[in-house]
């Protein structure tokens, strides 16, 4: 019967010293985003369960990101000509953008920056979809959204000479939110709202609640573990004679 035998390199030993514990520790950290995500989407959830608020009520309230998601049931009309275009937006893999309205919420006096959903584009950017305002007096519902960081942005949004539809890269800078209040004449609700899903009005609306789901950083969490087994194994194997020895067993046991 053969014996079992250990010979630990040196190298390989603190190669796996210094990289077993990274990788355990990454397979938790995913574990815990998985948990955070989860946390939030259960807020999320309740949160879109609640009874629409008015931008009257909503603006008594800290605009920021406590407001994501809360519904909202807007009254008024879409400003005839002022629309809005979001750059590089990707469904299943196809260019398009995100049409914004800007919409006059009467009981507020607010004007609104109001995501009516995605349409296919130009990916060369050679002409630009045409999405005209709808015309009259809408009641609709719609959630707020605040965006999780700070967008990446190629370069300023251009600014000096502005044509319609407005093509731009982040409706919340700062200098484009100015200039269209300069231009309306009147406030600008200092946050995004999105058009409900069964809302008229609007195009294609499947915005995901958030970036990667809980499912996703589990599925994370489990390949950073199988990379912690898959290096103690191949340790286990290189610093000793544990093949043999199990090869051993195996023929005797025949």
């Amino acid at each position: 019967m053969t014996a079992l035998r250990l010979d630990f390199e040196w190298r390989l030993t603190l190669f796996t010293l210094l990289l077993f514990p990274l990788l355990v520790s990454l397979g938790f950290w995913q574990l815990d985003r998985a948990d955070e995500k989860r946390a939030l989407a259960a807020a999320q959830a309740a949160r879109m369960a609640q009874a629409p608020l008015t931008l009257v009520e909503l603006s008594e309230d800290e605009a920021g990101a406590s407001l994501a998601y809360t519904p909202v049931v807007l009254r008024g009309h879409f400003h005839p000509e002022f629309t809005i275009l979001k750059d590089n937006q990707l469904r299943e893999g196809r260019y398009g953008v995100d049409v914004l309205g800007l919409f006059l919420d009467r009981a507020s006096g607010y004007w609104v920056l109001l995501n009516r959903g995605w349409v296919p584009a130009d990916p060369a950017r050679r002409s630009l979809p045409a999405v005209p305002a709808p015309a009259g007096e809408f009641t609709l519902q719609a959630s707020v959204y605040a965006p999780p960081g700070d967008p990446y942005t190629l370069a300023p949004e251009r600014l000096d000479a502005i044509s319609w539809p407005l093509l731009v890269q982040d409706t919340g800078d700062a200098a484009l939110r100015g200039r269209l209040a300069e231009m309306l004449g009147g406030p600008l609700f200092p946050l995004e709202l999105r058009l409900a899903p069964d809302a008229p009005a609007g195009f294609r609306r499947d915005w995901p609640l958030m970036n990667s789901s809980p499912a996703k950083h589990r599925g994370y969490a489990v390949q950073w573990f199988t990379m912690a087994a898959a290096l103690l194994v191949l340790f286990a194997l290189r610093s000793s004679n544990l093949m043999a020895v199990l090869r051993g067993r195996s023929e005797e046991s025949e």
